[in-house]
């Protein structure tokens, strides 16, 4: 659902007018716009990626300092970002500023560039990952930015396929534009957006619960120790 509301909103342009009516549709003013070569709405802002959102990439923890031990420090990996799990902790402490919190959007940098939001406050990023987070002042949101540079990424990460590792660049994403789109009476983007993603992160959690609870009775039930009655 989120995905089809951001293409009607973003793409089609036919978010709600003042009469609640399709913008585009209904005859809405547009504007050529030379980043995206293509018309936007009027007053509507196209800005780079790194104003448009806050960008930071992952801090280098050495890999003799991982442990499996659960420690105050679990770092999210490439590997993690499509499962929304940490699979390893550090012994190094790390700045703040790597600090996830819910909802920022993450993509790794090589092989597979994964794409997800994350779902809790206590893990931090590696390297070769970069954290994309909204501003709590802006009317762009997590679900905006991630669908809106996914099409690219997705391009690059296919243009990749071949070489040896496909690599994503500070580069390519300081060649990524995102619309900043504005806030009217009759359309809060990132109202309605953020609340659809608190119940997509709700899930998430959910499942991850229900996972770990399956991968911990499973073996007992296997082995006899457990059993349904």
């Amino acid at each position: 659902m989120a995905k089809q509301l951001y293409d009607y909103w973003f793409v089609q342009f036919d978010f709600p007018n003042e009469e609640g009516k399709p913008y585009k549709s209904s005859g809405g003013e547009m504007v050529w716009n030379e980043k995206l070569k293509r018309e936007i709405p009027i007053d509507w802002e196209v800005l780079s990626l790194f104003d448009a959102v806050s960008v930071q990439y992952g801090f280098p923890f050495a890999t003799e300092q991982f442990t499996e031990e659960e420690t105050n420090v679990p770092v999210v990996r490439i590997r993690d970002i499509l499962e929304g799990t940490t699979s390893a902790y550090s012994l190094e402490k790390a700045d703040e500023k790597y600090h996830l919190n819910e909802n920022d959007v993450l993509v790794g940098m090589d092989g597979n560039f994964h794409m997800n939001f994350w779902h809790d406050n206590i893990a931090y990023l590696n390297q070769r990952c970069v954290r994309l987070r909204a501003h709590s002042d802006s009317t762009i949101s997590s679900i905006q930015i991630l669908h809106s540079i996914k099409p690219y990424i997705k391009a690059k990460e296919q243009n990749a396929k071949g070489s040896t590792v496909g690599h994503l660049s500070d580069k390519d994403l300081k060649g990524l534009y995102l619309i900043k789109p504005l806030k009217t009476r009759a359309f809060n983007p990132r109202k309605t957006l953020d609340g659809l993603l608190a119940l997509v992160i709700e899930n998430k959690k959910q499942i991850l619960s229900l996972t770990k609870q399956r991968d911990e009775l499973l073996p007992l039930l296997i082995n006899g120790q457990i059993t349904i009655e």
